[in-house]
């Protein structure tokens, strides 16, 4: 299941957990697009640890959206904080290098939520 959560304070929330649909990829296809359409400021948490990997065209997909929102996101969206089972590097500067703001990876919901607050200097904590 996908939900798209859009906290007081600017802290938006997406995440994917069980129990898993079918439509969990076009869900969280449609959630990058109404993220892609935010007036800023806000701060993204996106817990997705756990979960399965996008189809081809999925991949696709997102990767349409990340181009053509790079300069949005970038000018709107204060910081992107990834919950991931296995936090890596790469997947952080994979971010970094795509959008120009402060990225976080890590396994901890909390430091993810709490990182996303930071950089908003909000005090929400989804």
């Amino acid at each position: 299941m996908i939900s798209l959560e859009m906290h007081e304070g600017g802290i938006i929330d997406l995440r994917l957990y069980p129990p898993h649909a079918e439509t969990d990829e076009a869900d969280y296809l449609d959630a990058l697009d109404r993220i892609g359409r935010l007036d800023g400021p806000y701060a993204i948490v996106v817990d997705i640890a756990g979960s399965s990997h996008l189809s081809r065209e999925g991949e696709v997909r997102q990767a349409a959206w990340a181009k053509a929102t790079r300069q949005r996101i970038s000018t709107s969206c204060r910081a992107l904080a990834l919950v991931r089972e296995n936090p890596n590097p790469r997947t952080r500067q994979s971010f970094e290098r795509l959008w120009s703001i402060p990225v976080h990876v890590t396994r901890d919901r909390e430091e993810a939520c709490q990182f996303a607050a930071r950089h908003l200097g909000a005090a929400v904590r989804p």
